[in-house]
Protein backbone atom coordinates (compact mmCIF):
# COMPACT_ATOMS: atom_id res chain seq x y z
CA UNK A 1 0.00 0.00 0.00
CA UNK A 2 2.77 2.46 0.47
CA UNK A 3 4.64 1.37 -2.92
CA UNK A 4 1.92 2.20 -4.01
CA UNK A 5 1.20 6.05 -2.42
CA UNK A 6 4.83 6.56 -2.89
CA UNK A 7 4.30 5.73 -6.71
CA UNK A 8 1.37 8.16 -7.28
CA UNK A 9 3.34 10.72 -5.26
CA UNK A 10 6.35 10.66 -7.57
CA UNK A 11 4.35 10.39 -10.54
CA UNK A 12 2.56 13.47 -9.37
CA UNK A 13 5.53 15.16 -9.03
CA UNK A 14 7.11 14.45 -12.23
CA UNK A 15 3.49 15.86 -13.78
CA UNK A 16 3.99 18.99 -12.13
CA UNK A 17 7.48 19.46 -12.54
CA UNK A 18 7.33 18.82 -16.22
CA UNK A 19 4.71 20.86 -16.53
CA UNK A 20 6.49 23.60 -14.77
CA UNK A 21 9.34 22.96 -16.97
CA UNK A 22 7.22 23.22 -19.95
CA UNK A 23 5.49 26.94 -19.36
CA UNK A 24 9.04 28.20 -18.15
CA UNK A 25 10.62 26.87 -21.67
CA UNK A 26 7.52 28.52 -23.68
CA UNK A 27 7.84 31.82 -21.72
CA UNK A 28 11.71 32.20 -22.32
CA UNK A 29 11.25 31.09 -25.99
CA UNK A 30 8.40 33.89 -26.45
CA UNK A 31 10.39 36.71 -24.43
CA UNK A 32 13.55 35.51 -27.19
CA UNK A 33 11.80 35.35 -29.96
CA UNK A 34 8.78 38.18 -29.73
CA UNK A 35 9.86 40.48 -27.19
CA UNK A 36 13.52 39.97 -27.85
CA UNK A 37 13.84 42.04 -31.01
CA UNK A 38 12.45 45.40 -29.23
CA UNK A 39 14.61 44.36 -26.45
CA UNK A 40 17.84 44.40 -28.45
CA UNK A 41 16.43 47.52 -30.43
CA UNK A 42 18.93 50.15 -28.06
CA UNK A 43 21.32 47.76 -28.45
CA UNK A 44 21.19 47.55 -32.72
CA UNK A 45 20.97 51.55 -32.74
CA UNK A 46 24.12 52.11 -30.36
CA UNK A 47 25.76 49.53 -32.32
CA UNK A 48 25.04 51.38 -35.94
CA UNK A 49 25.81 54.68 -34.77
CA UNK A 50 28.34 56.49 -35.83
CA UNK A 51 29.81 60.11 -34.95
CA UNK A 52 29.31 62.75 -37.59
CA UNK A 53 32.29 64.34 -38.63
CA UNK A 54 31.50 68.32 -39.81
CA UNK A 55 33.35 68.76 -42.91
CA UNK A 56 32.70 72.44 -43.53
CA UNK A 57 34.19 73.31 -39.96
CA UNK A 58 37.44 74.45 -41.47
CA UNK A 59 37.40 77.87 -40.42
CA UNK A 60 37.66 80.17 -44.35
CA UNK A 61 40.32 83.58 -44.25
CA UNK A 62 41.63 85.80 -46.65
CA UNK A 63 44.47 84.74 -48.13
CA UNK A 64 47.67 86.63 -48.74
CA UNK A 65 47.38 86.66 -52.73
CA UNK A 66 43.74 87.30 -52.73
CA UNK A 67 42.45 90.12 -55.17
CA UNK A 68 39.26 91.57 -53.71
CA UNK A 69 35.95 93.43 -55.27
CA UNK A 70 34.12 95.49 -52.55
CA UNK A 71 30.62 96.59 -54.30
CA UNK A 72 28.78 99.06 -51.90
CA UNK A 73 24.90 99.79 -52.62
CA UNK A 74 24.00 102.68 -51.01
CA UNK A 75 20.44 102.66 -50.32
CA UNK A 76 19.13 106.69 -49.82
CA UNK A 77 21.00 107.79 -53.34
CA UNK A 78 20.47 104.19 -54.98
CA UNK A 79 24.50 104.81 -56.45
CA UNK A 80 27.00 101.93 -55.61
CA UNK A 81 30.64 102.27 -55.37
CA UNK A 82 32.56 99.55 -56.37
CA UNK A 83 36.78 99.51 -55.68
CA UNK A 84 39.30 96.53 -55.87
CA UNK A 85 42.53 96.14 -53.97
CA UNK A 86 44.75 93.60 -52.55
CA UNK A 87 44.22 91.74 -49.35
CA UNK A 88 47.21 93.26 -48.22
CA UNK A 89 46.02 96.70 -49.35
CA UNK A 90 43.26 96.90 -47.58
CA UNK A 91 44.57 94.93 -44.54
CA UNK A 92 42.11 91.73 -44.48
CA UNK A 93 44.94 89.18 -44.87
CA UNK A 94 44.27 86.77 -42.38
CA UNK A 95 40.71 87.54 -41.60
CA UNK A 96 37.62 85.24 -41.20
CA UNK A 97 34.78 85.03 -43.71
CA UNK A 98 32.74 85.23 -40.46
CA UNK A 99 34.19 88.44 -39.33
CA UNK A 100 33.58 89.93 -42.67
CA UNK A 101 29.83 88.99 -42.68
CA UNK A 102 29.72 90.62 -39.68
CA UNK A 103 30.63 94.03 -41.03
CA UNK A 104 28.06 93.05 -43.02
CA UNK A 105 29.79 92.17 -46.18
CA UNK A 106 28.14 89.18 -48.18
CA UNK A 107 31.58 87.17 -49.78
CA UNK A 108 32.19 85.23 -52.31
CA UNK A 109 34.74 83.03 -53.96
CA UNK A 110 34.76 83.82 -57.32
CA UNK A 111 38.91 82.43 -58.54
CA UNK A 112 41.34 80.51 -56.82
CA UNK A 113 42.90 83.54 -55.10
CA UNK A 114 39.93 86.23 -56.19
CA UNK A 115 37.05 87.30 -53.91
CA UNK A 116 33.46 89.66 -54.13
CA UNK A 117 32.30 91.15 -51.42
CA UNK A 118 29.05 93.33 -51.09
CA UNK A 119 26.99 94.67 -49.08
CA UNK A 120 24.55 97.62 -48.19
CA UNK A 121 24.56 100.70 -46.77
CA UNK A 122 21.59 102.69 -45.24
CA UNK A 123 23.16 106.27 -46.18
CA UNK A 124 24.16 108.85 -48.87
CA UNK A 125 27.02 107.74 -50.92
CA UNK A 126 30.40 109.61 -50.34
CA UNK A 127 30.66 111.76 -52.69
CA UNK A 128 26.61 112.92 -51.85
CA UNK A 129 27.34 113.25 -48.51
CA UNK A 130 30.13 115.34 -48.95
CA UNK A 131 27.45 118.49 -50.20
CA UNK A 132 25.77 120.22 -47.91
CA UNK A 133 21.85 121.73 -48.74
CA UNK A 134 20.18 124.74 -47.27
CA UNK A 135 16.30 124.46 -46.71
CA UNK A 136 14.10 126.96 -45.42
CA UNK A 137 11.67 125.79 -42.23
CA UNK A 138 9.97 127.23 -40.03
CA UNK A 139 12.45 127.89 -37.60
CA UNK A 140 14.35 129.53 -39.68
CA UNK A 141 17.06 127.29 -42.07
CA UNK A 142 17.93 123.93 -41.80
CA UNK A 143 21.36 122.40 -43.29
CA UNK A 144 20.89 118.66 -44.46
CA UNK A 145 23.53 116.43 -45.99
CA UNK A 146 22.95 115.46 -49.46
CA UNK A 147 21.52 117.14 -52.17
CA UNK A 148 17.77 118.14 -53.42
CA UNK A 149 17.09 114.91 -54.83
CA UNK A 150 18.82 112.38 -51.97
CA UNK A 151 18.89 114.52 -48.99
CA UNK A 152 20.76 113.02 -46.00
CA UNK A 153 21.06 113.59 -42.37
CA UNK A 154 19.74 116.83 -40.99
CA UNK A 155 23.41 118.38 -39.91
CA UNK A 156 22.28 121.95 -38.26
CA UNK A 157 19.33 124.11 -37.48
CA UNK A 158 19.49 127.88 -37.17
CA UNK A 159 16.67 130.31 -36.16
CA UNK A 160 16.86 133.39 -38.29
CA UNK A 161 17.02 136.91 -36.98
CA UNK A 162 16.42 139.43 -39.62
CA UNK A 163 14.13 139.87 -42.03
CA UNK A 164 14.34 137.61 -45.08
CA UNK A 165 14.52 140.36 -47.46
CA UNK A 166 17.94 141.26 -46.15
CA UNK A 167 19.40 137.72 -47.51
CA UNK A 168 21.32 137.53 -50.51
CA UNK A 169 18.72 136.89 -53.39
CA UNK A 170 20.25 134.04 -55.05
CA UNK A 171 20.18 132.61 -51.70
CA UNK A 172 16.49 133.50 -51.66
CA UNK A 173 15.91 132.43 -55.02
CA UNK A 174 17.60 128.90 -54.67
CA UNK A 175 15.38 128.56 -51.29
CA UNK A 176 12.32 129.17 -53.06
CA UNK A 177 12.97 126.23 -55.14
CA UNK A 178 13.92 123.53 -52.65
CA UNK A 179 17.29 124.55 -51.41
CA UNK A 180 20.78 126.46 -52.10
CA UNK A 181 23.41 123.81 -52.92
CA UNK A 182 26.49 123.78 -51.69
CA UNK A 183 29.61 121.47 -52.62
CA UNK A 184 30.96 120.52 -49.71
CA UNK A 185 31.61 121.53 -45.74
CA UNK A 186 34.23 124.40 -46.56
CA UNK A 187 31.28 126.08 -48.93
CA UNK A 188 28.51 126.07 -45.60
CA UNK A 189 31.19 127.47 -43.88
CA UNK A 190 31.75 130.22 -45.67
CA UNK A 191 28.34 130.70 -46.20
CA UNK A 192 27.70 130.69 -42.46
CA UNK A 193 30.48 133.73 -42.00
CA UNK A 194 28.83 136.02 -44.45
CA UNK A 195 24.90 135.25 -42.37
CA UNK A 196 26.73 135.47 -39.18
CA UNK A 197 24.96 138.89 -38.40
CA UNK A 198 21.58 137.53 -39.48
CA UNK A 199 21.53 134.25 -37.48
CA UNK A 200 20.91 134.23 -33.69
CA UNK A 201 24.15 132.29 -32.06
Amino acid sequence: MERTTMRRFWFVLSLVLVFVFTVSASYIYFALSDGGAGADEPYQVAAQWEPVVNLEAEVKTVSPQAQLSFSELYTLCGHAVEQEFSASECGLVGVSFDELALQGWAVAQTGEHSLALNRQRDELCPQEAEQRLVQRTERGLAVFEGTREHLGRLLLEMPVQADEAELPPDFLTSLAEGGYQLASQAELDELLETLDELLVN
